[in-house]
């Protein structure tokens, strides 16, 4: 399931659309599967660990979703593509992600619980989630 969220800043009317969730082109899947068909565009660093990893585990499967992330130290918000690469029940590697601004490391969010952001245009603190969408089930 996927949810697309808006939000707009008070202040200088600039939008962002951030989604949340899997399915289509981003979905659990075996290794081999991605290898053989690639439909998403990876990090190049984590498309190196899937080839290395899929060479010592022959089970190894991939769960990806769309996550939302939020910087601790400059309180920005972006969507990031999070993968997990697991064998037998077993995480071998789960994406780690800095700020693009700041390099802290960032924070998965609860965005129900989100109160508001700083815009990444204005860096006012009146960035805010306008709308909540329902993308597919």
């Amino acid at each position: 399931m996927g949810y697309s969220y808006t939000f707009t800043c008070q202040s200088c009317h600039h939008r962002q659309k951030l989604y949340e969730g899997w399915g289509f082109m981003v979905h659990d899947q075996p290794a081999k599967d991605y290898l053989l068909s690639q439909p998403v565009s990876l990090h190049y660093r984590t498309h190196q660990k899937i080839v290395k990893l899929s060479q010592q585990y022959p089970d190894l499967e991939l769960k990806m979703e769309y996550r939302i992330y939020r910087c601790r130290h400059c309180l920005q918000i972006s969507d990031k593509l999070f993968v997990q690469l697991i064998s037998d029940g077993k995480v071998l590697h789960k994406t780690r992600f800095r700020c693009s601004n700041c390099q802290t490391s960032l924070k998965h969010t609860n965005i129900l619980r989100l109160k508001y952001a700083i815009c990444p245009k204005c860096k006012s603190q009146q960035f805010k989630k306008e709308k909540e969408l329902v993308l597919w089930n």
